[in-house]
Parts: structure tokens; sequence; C-alpha cells
């Protein structure tokens, strides 16, 4: 099989024997590892029968420890509390006790918003600013952070140039003014930051379950957003290790139909000759974006735009042809589900395997959870903040898909990794690292849950991970998992979840935890369901 490459990948490798003597060749070496496991997964078998198979908890209020920050400070390696950076097990394909990975991605936060305060996490409860006027840029004060809200009052731009400007070359200070150099009319400055929303975080006491599963499981605190942003790009490189050099949303929302199926919808990418020829100057101009008037409209010059109906390889055509059952579940004409801008994926027989988010809970108790699934989350669910958007209802959907995935038989063979698509306009004091012109951006949060999660000092015997992970890792530890091919450069030399996991000691316990009655919406599992009206409603339908 053979595609076009999209700008920035390379040509997929050919479907060959050489590729099969490959992987043959890894499970030979892999073979006395293959021993090792089948003894430790026996003896964690008779250990869980022995210790029982259930916990149940419901989420502890509280205040972790609070750290500061007023600039911002290296994403490259690990500071701060305790915690583990790649001293998981090794992956050898067919060789591991996983079979399935669920990739769960919400939308709009950074890691500092909800964790800020975790234990053991690098986070800040302090902020820099920035002043500008059309000739550019000065540092502004450091601010103390504010309490965030379950509902918060207004979305945040977090546009590609908009994520430049807060990261604004490593000061991580520039989240109150996204718009930089740009002039901006009053109505529209406090969505790039003026009224300082972005600058708030949630704790404990408002995000219970999900500190109660960093406290248990995992909490990646250097997991960084693919690039700057926004929403379509990212989940692009949540399938496919690349956003076809795609650096913003669709510029048409007005027509019926989304994607393929709306041939009036076209969005800002860099053209593909440009980056080849200028990277080093696109580079430098992203690194200077604030230093004066010119360099945001002359990064502007490398920019052309593309229909949203092409074809790149997507990991989805990897597990069809080796015949490993996935699934990608999100709405139809949803922003998020970028499989509808995938030609051969819409007008194929893959697109049967696009199903509806709700289907994900229907497929795992009927005992049909694919090996790999995506799982988009409705609208109203997502987390997407402004227009009447719950975070506690969106933390109750969250649950309820993890608690039916460990109320199942697939819990004991399964990682759930959960993140958020890009920063969504909010403060975080970690500098990413700069892998090419498209990023990486801000952090998100992270959470990788699994019986094999490695141990450590949180409260419930969970771990602080702090090594370099993006989007395109969670593609990599499939692809290693599953004896799979790289699409691209980025999952190419993306960390597999290296230090989140390890095999030796398992511990199958469950975890489960009750929905909070407290949200606006979402505190019962029939709003969860396709027939409630409002599962796609609250909040902007383009969210």
């Amino acid at each position: 099989m053979s595609y076009t490459p999209g700008p920035g990948s390379r040509v997929p490798v050919p479907r060959s024997r050489a590729r099969l003597e490959r992987r043959r060749a890894a499970q030979r070496r892999g073979f006395a590892a293959f021993l090792g496991v089948l003894a430790i997964v026996i003896a964690a078998l008779a250990w869980a029968s022995a210790g029982g198979d259930e916990e149940r908890a419901g989420g502890t209020r509280g205040s972790g420890a609070s750290t500061g920050a007023s600039g911002g400070t290296t994403g490259s390696g690990a500071t701060g509390g305790t915690g583990t950076t790649g001293s998981g097990s090794e992956i050898v394909p067919g060789q591991t006790p996983i079979e399935h990975v669920v990739f769960i991605v919400k939308e709009n936060r950074t890691f500092n918003n909800y964790f800020a305060t975790y234990p053991g996490a690098e986070g800040a409860t302090e902020g820099g600013t920035i002043r500008c006027d059309e000739g550019g840029c000065d540092d502004g004060p450091v601010v103390q952070l504010t309490e965030g809200s379950d509902v918060y009052p207004h979305d945040l731009t977090h546009c590609f140039r908009c994520g430049l400007v807060a990261i604004n070359d490593g000061k991580m200070n520039g989240f109150n003014r996204m718009n930089g150099v740009i002039p901006s009319s009053s109505e529209k400055a406090d969505l790039y930051g003026a009224d300082m929303t972005g600058y708030s975080y949630l704790d404990r006491g408002d995000v219970p379950n999900y500190w109660a599963y960093a406290d248990r499981f995992v909490l990646a605190d250097r997991f960084f957003t693919s690039m700057y942003g926004p929403t379509l790009p990212e989940h692009l490189y949540a399938v496919a290790a690349q956003s076809n050099f795609i650096v913003d949303n669709k510029g048409n929302a007005e027509s019926p139909g989304s994607y393929c199926d709306d041939d009036s919808e076209y969005a800002t990418r860099f053209r593909p000759a440009d980056v080849r020829k200028y990277e080093e100057d696109i580079l430098e101009l992203e690194r200077r974006i604030t230093e004066n008037g010119a360099n945001t409209y002359d990064l502007g010059d490398f920019w052309g735009r593309i229909r949203l109906c092409f074809d790149i390889e997507v990991l989805p055509d990897q597990l069809e042809e080796e015949g490993i059952s996935w699934k990608y579940y999100a709405n139809e004409n949803a922003w998020m589900n970028v499989l509808q801008m995938i030609e051969h994926v819409r007008y194929g027989p893959m697109w049967q395997k696009v199903q509806p988010p709700e289907m994900f809970v229907q497929d795992v108790r009927s005992g049909d959870m694919p090996q790999v699934s995506w799982v988009i989350p409705p609208e109203s669910y997502n987390e997407h903040p402004g227009e009447g958007k719950s975070t506690c209802a969106g933390e109750n959907w969250t649950v309820h898909q993890v608690n039916t995935i460990m109320q199942s038989e697939y819990w004991r063979s399964t990682v759930i990794v959960v993140v958020w698509d890009d920063f969504g306009g909010f403060y975080d004091p970690v500098v990413p690292p700069r892998f090419d012109v498209m990023g990486l951006g801000p952090r998100t949060p992270a959470l990788i849950i699994s019986p094999y999660t490695i141990r450590g000092d949180n409260p419930g015997g969970g771990a602080v991970d702090h090594t370099v992970y993006e989007f395109s890792s969670v593609l990599a530890f499939i692809e290693r998992l599953f004896g799979l091919e790289p699409m691209t450069e980025r999952d190419a030399n993306a960390d597999p979840l290296s230090g989140a996991l390890g095999f030796d000691n398992p511990r199958f316990k469950k975890l489960i935890l009750p929905l909070r009655d407290e949200c606006p919406y979402g505190t019962s599992l029939a709003h969860f369901r396709g027939s409630w009206p409002y599962l796609r409603t609250i909040g902007s339908p383009f969210d």
C-alpha cells in the first residue's frame, strides 16, 4: 500500500518481505524475554487471585504541595519531587501482556490548569506576562494565578501563532496577550487572554477523580502537545504523527457537512517547499515572534492553504492491513473527527470503523472492544472552556469510560492514555522542546492508566513520569506493541511511553470511581447515551 506523502512526512515503508523479516527477527530476539514475561504473568495472576480485584474510591479532596514559577522552566528533564524518566520495561512485539490500547483525546487544557499543585509534578501558582504594541513586546509583571472555575466564562484563543506568543522563546509569559503585536479590538482582547482567565488552575477538590487516577497510576508531567495549536491539526498528530503542515482550523463553519463532505472547507498550512528550503528562517521567526512588528507577518508569508480532503498515511492503515482490530470513536462532522478529512478513509470501507463515541461503552460491554481505540468525546463532555461546558461533567464522562473498561474482561490487558488536544490558552510554565517548525506546544495533562503502570510515591502508589512525550508517543507505543512501522520522523523518534509502564509487578485491583453528583449535568449514566438530547449541544458545536 502506498500513499503520496504529506509535507513533512516520509514515504511509508513498503509492506514487503523485508518488513516481515524484521518483525520475525525481533520476535526471535525477544523469545528469551517472552519466557521471563510468561513467568511474571503467571505469578501476577496467582497474586491477584489471592488479593482481590476491586478497589473503590471516592475522589479525596484536598490540596497538593504548591510550587511557584515566575518564568519558563525547561521541559527536557526531571525536576521536583519523586518520579521517573524512561525507566519502564522494553516492548517486544507479541511478548508483552498488553493487548489493547485506548487513546482518549479531550480538549483545550494545559497540565498546569489541572495539576499545578500536584505533589512531585512541576507546576506553578504564578506566571509572567507581556506588554505589547505594534512594534513588539516586553516582559510584564509576574502575577499570581487564581482559582479556576468548573464552567469557564469564555473560550480562549489557542491558534498556532497564539501558542508561539504564549511560549515567547521559552519565557512562557505571553498567555495574557496571545495576539502579540497584532492589534485586537476590545471585544476580542479577552479571548486573547487580557482578562487573565488563562492564568488560573484547578486543584484536587475541583478535579478529584483525575487526581485519584494520578494518585494510583501515572501522571506524565512532560507530555507536550505535538504542535503550537489548534484542535484540527493536533488531532491529526494523534492518528498520523503529522498534520500535513496544517496550522489552523478550517476557515468555513457555515456549510453543512465537514471536511471531505464540504468542498468549501480549507485550512492554512505551511507550503512544503518553503519549509524544505527555508526551515531555519522559519524557526528563527517563530523564536522571535514577539520581538518586533514584522516577524508575525513574515511568518505568514510561508503559509498557503489546503482543501480539507486529502490523503496521508494514518495509523489505522497499518492496523487494517495487519488484521489488528481498531475503531475511531468520534461524531460525524465534529471538528475533532479528522479521519473525515482523510480521503481514502472517508470514501472507503474503513469509514465503517468510524463510529459515534457512545458506541465505545457498548462495544466494551458486549465483548467487542478493538485492540486499538481512539475515543473522542461528544462536544458536551470534551471540557472545552466556555459556553456552559462543565469540567466536572467532562470528568464524569471520562470516569464512565474508564470504569467500563475496569469492570470488563479487558482491564488486565489494557493501557488507557488520557490527554487534552491543545493548550487552550491556559498558562503553563514548562518550556516545550523544539522539534521542528510545528512544535512542540505547551504541556497537556496526561494520565496513563493500566495494571502495568510503574509504582512510585504518589498517594495511591502511582508515579509522576518526567519523560518527554507528545501525541506521537502513543502512536509509537502502538507501533512497538504490534510490530508496525513508523509513519513519520515524529513517531520514529518519539519515546513510546517508556517511563510509564513496567511488566514486573502488575496491580490488577480496579479503581472504580463514583460519578460526582454536583455537576450541572452528566451526573447519570443516562446522560452519556446517544439518546440524551444534549449530548452535543452544550457549548459551541464547533468546539
